[in-house]
């Protein structure tokens, strides 16, 4: 539902109040930049609620009305509204002071020419006034609705007695039942615990993992501003070709399993760690690092930061120099050069990159268009910052991969279009390059999928994400032994890979005639339910037809409007033997 919906006589809807917390005193503080951020927050709710197929039907003052077919959307909502608030004021430097209560109750709700009305629209005014600041609050049939759901936690706060209101209220305080982990997924978080490779014993000597910096802050939107360091920090760090840096996905998993740093570092198979904690209060931030050797757990360098949230560039280039000295003396002094020339983006534009990518992680279309609307945000705000391109440019892509587009050929156009912006940006960051090798594989333009892919290596060697997409391209276009060796490293460096590393893995010896492999492969993939199609045409072709029926009904179980001439036309395969060899085996498991 993207706009106001049709009332013409009473309907059940869950309602939605939203008031700014203080605002008399806001007003009488400093008028004109109160009505600036209440400008400003009630844009970003605007496209926000539409995300989440709600309608703003009411505004006065600082108050705001907005309605949902379901009391589901209205939580996520709000719980992304507070959110998406509180991390916007993290990369102001105007001081905005603005937090919204919340109140929601579900009920027949009328229409009228202002607006809509009813007994629940009363309520969920009156009980938002229960709310912490930035907090929620809900009604007892609301309660009723989500008690079950393991993703919030609920606070009783007894019968309340409503202005107006005859009979007293049972009122609830929500919040999300444990801080989201903020783990980078290449496809999807997975429902089981990830299995890590043996860990090598003889380590490179220049082998590095940084763990999750500590977030010493009271307020819970900085994790998102401590992960987005790390990860720049294993970015800017990756670039030197002498160091093998572990991926973050894999840090931050190894190091939720808790145990010593002689532990972690064993379970990651690198010989240090850097670890770090972090404190922001206002712009000014307190930041701290220390480089251990994992198997003595003896520090060798450890530096504590004072400054203010504009200098976390100068930081970042700063720790990336003097980690990577210590850690490797050799390293070229052509890379020290080429991290040195990175130029920094505005700070705000920076900051929605980040939240941007937090939206993307959740793989779902709401959230997806949400992070597409922050990355343009960023771009207007600095119409260079290549990462904004090459971020939007991951949004169309993964729109067409799950059939979320209109327009699929126009969204993997628009996909390549972002990337080649991203590229013009900023020459010196893979990630452009990398997006267009992605766009231009699925547009079946192998050769310049191909020399994106290279080019962007050339750029990133130690990037996994990177390393497993780029195999995945090779094995469509022929070259299955170096599309196996990328694809093993990428496991190496990100040894708590996601499946989307085995898929690309089973792909590139399937396509390579080794099918006992694929499927071997294949089988270690926490999620099957899109391998089947690969385990079924690996099956048939080694002559197992009963093990290739039983995937084939689970293809069908999962995607009931399969066929094979329709999935011919899906696989971007260079050369048309690969893909006639697929759909035999296909049609020999008895899909049609």
């Amino acid at each position: 539902m993207s706009a106001t919906p049709n009332l013409t006589g009473p309907q059940l809807l869950t309602v939605l109040y939203a008031d700014i917390h203080g605002y008399t005193g806001l007003i009488e503080r400093n008028e004109t930049a109160t009505i600036a951020w209440l400008t400003r927050s009630l844009a970003m709710i605007r496209d926000l609620v539409a995300d989440y197929g709600g309608a703003v039907v009411n505004t006065a003052g600082d108050g705001l009305v907005a309605v949902f077919q379901s009391v589901q959307q209205a939580m996520h909502f709000g719980l992304e509204m507070q959110r998406e608030i509180s991390q916007d004021r993290v990369w102001r430097d105007d001081h905005d002071p603005i937090a919204y209560r919340i109140g929601i109750s579900m009920g027949d709700t009328f229409a009228g020419q202002d607006g809509v009305y009813g007994h629940s629209v009363n309520l969920a005014a009156r009980i938002q006034g229960f709310a912490e600041p930035g907090g929620i609050c809900v009604t007892d049939a609301v309660y009723q609705v989500l008690r079950n759901n393991a993703d919030l936690a609920f606070e009783p706060l007894g019968a309340k007695q409503l202005k107006n209101i005859s009979t007293p209220v049972e009122a609830y305080a929500v919040r999300r039942a444990a801080p989201e982990v903020l783990m980078p997924q290449a496809i999807a978080r997975p429902s089981a615990p990830l299995a890590p490779l043996a860990a090598n014993p003889l380590l490179p000597d220049a082998s590095l993992a940084i763990l999750p910096f500590d977030s010493l802050s009271s307020d819970p939107s900085d994790l998102h501003l401590a992960r987005g360091l790390v990860a720049d920090l294993i970015t800017n760090l990756s670039r030197f070709r002498s160091l093998m840096v572990i991926a973050q996905r894999s840090a931050v998993y190894a190091s939720a399993q808790g145990g010593s740093l002689h532990a972690i570092g064993r379970e990651l198979g690198v010989r240090y760690l850097l670890t770090g904690s972090f404190r922001r209060s206002g712009q000014r931030l307190r930041i701290s690092v220390e480089l251990v050797e994992a198997a003595s757990q003896t520090t060798i360098w450890s530096e504590r930061y004072d400054g203010q949230l504009g200098e976390i560039f100068e930081f970042q280039d700063d720790v990336a120099a003097m980690t990577s000295t210590r850690v490797a003396l050799q390293i070229d002094a052509a890379e020290q050069q080429r991290l040195a020339v990175l130029t920094h983006p505005s700070l705000y534009a920076y900051g929605l990159v980040l939240r941007g990518q937090d939206m993307g992680f959740r793989f779902r279309p709401e959230s997806n268009l949400h992070a597409r609307r922050l990355f343009e945000q960023a771009r207007e705000i600095d119409p260079n910052y290549g990462r904004s391109y090459a971020a939007m440019s991951r949004t169309f892509n993964v729109e067409w991969r799950y059939n979320w587009s209109a327009d699929p050929k126009a969204s993997l156009n628009e996909a390549l279009d972002l990337a080649k912006r991203a590229v013009q940006c900023d020459r010196m960051d893979s990630r452009g390059f990398s997006e267009m090798g992605l766009a231009h594989l699925y547009l079946k333009r192998h050769d310049e999928a191909l020399a994106a892919y290279e080019h962007a290596l050339e750029l990133n060697p130690n990037d996994a994400d990177l390393l497993a997409y780029m195999g995945d391209c090779l094995a469509y276009v022929g070259q299955g032994n170096r599309a196996v060796s990328l694809i093993e490293r990428a496991m190496k460096l990100n040894p708590y890979f996601p499946d989307s590393y085995l898929w690309f893995l089973g792909d590139a010896y399937f396509h390579s005639g080794q099918y006992a492999e694929a499927i071997g492969a294949l089988h270690r993939m926490q999620d099957q339910s899109e391998a089947h199609r690969l385990l079924a045409a690996s099956h048939a072709l080694l002559g197992n037809l009963d093990e290739a029926g039983h995937h084939a009904q689970e293809v069908m179980r999962v995607h009931p409007n399969f066929t094979v001439e329709h999935w011919r036309t899906v696989p971007p395969l260079q050369n048309i033997e690969d893909l006639d060899v697929y759909i035999e085996g296909l049609r020999r498991a008895g899909l049609n």
